[in-house]
């Protein structure tokens, strides 16, 4: 049998409410060379009753005990058959049904590339939303910064060379990847499109200062404290001078 071209991979646990609009999302995508990777962890509600309605998708369904996010997702890598792999969680969905057909042809024209990220809707709890691009994301300035993974297709062989996630990380482990990918040499690719619908009401959101000092925790491995500082310092300024500009010219409101 011929592995997919994508695999979509769902962590989830007690997600009975939220998972149906995410597979609902691949079942509506027009391209159709992918399969759905289900992680699920040992779930006491209906989640996977919910899952199991989707059965005209091509789906691979694992549930047992894990410990944490980041363990899930490594065991939907070890899952996935696909070439690109892509973490969409049970709460979010992608932006619309042309998005693998258009993160496919990013891949086949640019065949080294490994790494590919958009856009996203941060989908908020109190039902604005808010569109995020990522275009000015780059190797150097990604410690001061940070990537949505709801926004990033990978090739396989990225993570048979970086590795996976690092579960000493409970709420970070794909910020802490996103930057090893950029910092060995790997080839990506930023395109001005909209990949996911992000719903923000998950455990970054609840666990505000633990997401910082985590965080931080990660940056201080690939940058010394001094130069993260000096560098923080000009992005903020940079990031404020930006801003300025725009309030000036009309683009942004005070």
């Amino acid at each position: 049998m011929t592995a997919p071209f994508f695999s979509l991979i769902t962590v989830c646990y007690n997600a009975e409410a939220s998972i149906a609009s995410a597979l609902q999302s691949a079942r509506d995508q027009n391209y159709r060379d992918f399969e759905n990777v289900v992680v699920d962890g040992a779930s006491t509600d209906g989640t996977l009753a919910v899952v199991r309605q989707f059965d005209d998708l091509p789906l691979v369904i694992s549930s047992e005990p894990d410990k944490g996010i980041y363990d899930a997702m490594n065991k939907g890598i070890a899952c996935a058959q696909g070439e690109v792999l892509y973490f969409l969680n049970a709460d979010d969905r992608l932006h619309d049904p042309e998005v693998l057909s258009r993160v496919m042809q990013v891949f086949h024209r640019h065949p080294e590339v490994d790494l590919v990220w958009g856009n996203v809707v941060y989908d908020r709890p109190d039902g604005t939303l808010e569109h995020r691009t990522f275009g000015h994301i780059h190797p150097r300035n990604l410690v001061f910064l940070d990537l949505n993974h709801q926004g990033a297709f990978a090739r396989r062989r990225l993570f048979e060379r970086i590795g996976n996630f690092n579960t000493d990380f409970r709420i970070n482990a794909d910020y802490d990847w996103f930057l090893r990918a950029l910092r060995t040499g790997t080839a990506w690719r930023y395109e001005d499109t909209d990949i996911a619908r992000f719903h923000t009401g998950g455990a970054h959101a609840r666990n505000v200062q633990k997401l910082r000092d985590e965080r931080h925790a990660v940056r201080m491995q690939y940058i010394r404290p001094l130069p993260y500082c000096i560098g923080a310092l000009a992005h903020n300024l940079r990031h404020k001078v930006r801003r300025l500009g725009r309030i000036l010219t009309g683009k942004e409101k005070l």
